[in-house]
């Protein structure tokens, strides 16, 4: 179980780290902030995806095993607002949590995102500060999950201090799961000395993200704890490390070879990944290729 006391930890440990790394930003960077330049033209975007990849691992618990998956995306934007649709197309479903059990190609999610995100500011030495706001609706086969479809509410914060960026966001779910994710994460881009479409550089995007879960559904998320068997789960759940390099083959298409780990936050969250994975385990490692045509 995770007491207030341990939580309040958690949370005192990465405001320290989040701000010992603002405060190593050099001195020039505190400067005033850089003068008003003229507006770019509003113009619609559009962009087109896949990620192809040897598992799909959602917030850190594997739902496929022993298959390569497709996730499509298909993402319109046009002053600050944005709509996207996603799926997951499984080559080999295998769920062990359903009767009679079935394996064989299958799409079983596709998720539609509704958003909005607007600057709040932009400077020097924080070059840009950003909000954002918006829902997912998760439409999820029946077999994939009995309890039917999702619907979340998502706030988010995003910082550009130059040389790293730092992000928060909350998603509290509406329709089941009673309870709220919160995910902290830093990145960096490298830009590296290849230049391949356009004079365009090839780049690095090196990333960690932390997930808290605060439940308050003890069945979907059970704590798993012999002292307190009957409460929901609450506290540090998982984390994410990832290596993304950002090809521009065409003025319009890029690959971007990617790999990563997530890992168990220890604890509690131990059993509850492990348990609820498909594979039964609380980490894994990922790796595959995505293809964009962003217009």
């Amino acid at each position: 179980m995770t007491i207030p006391g341990e939580r309040a930890g958690w949370f005192l440990i990465v405001g320290l780290i989040f701000a010992l790394m603002a405060g190593w930003a050099p001195a020039g960077w505190a400067e005033e902030a850089k003068k008003e330049e003229a507006p770019a033209e509003d113009k619609p975007t559009a962009s087109l995806g896949v990620d192809i990849l040897s598992q799909y691992i959602w917030r850190g618990f594997a739902l496929s095993r022993r298959s390569a998956v497709f996730q499509p995306s298909l993402t319109g934007a046009y002053k600050g607002f944005s709509v996207n649709i996603w799926g997951n197309f499984d080559t080999g479903e295998s769920n062990p949590f359903i009767t009679p059990s079935f394996r064989g190609a299958k799409w079983n999610e596709t998720d539609f995102t509704l958003g909005y995100s607007r600057e709040l500011y932009a400077g020097t030495a924080i070059k840009s500060i950003s909000a954002s706001l918006g829902v997912i609706y998760y439409n999820l086969d029946s077999a994939f999950n009995p309890q039917g479809d999702s619907f979340e509410i998502y706030y988010g914060l995003a910082a550009d201090f130059n040389w790293f960026k730092l992000a928060a966001t909350t998603n509290q779910e509406v329709f089941h799961y009673p309870g709220w994710w919160l995910t902290l994460g830093i990145s960096r881009v490298f830009e590296l000395p290849w230049k391949i479409q356009d004079n365009s550089n090839v780049t690095l995007e090196l990333g960690h993200n932390f997930l808290f879960l605060f439940s308050r559904d003890q069945v979907a998320y059970p704590n798993l704890s012999t002292s307190d068997p009957v409460r929901p789960f609450s506290g540090p759940l998982s984390g994410q490390v990832y290596a993304t390099l950002n090809i521009p083959v065409h003025k319009y298409v890029t690959l971007a070879p990617k790999i990563g780990f997530w890992y168990a936050a220890g604890g509690n969250a131990t059993s509850l990944l492990a348990g609820a994975s498909w594979d039964r385990q609380q980490n894994h490692i990922y790796g595959g290729l995505n293809v964009t045509f962003a217009y």
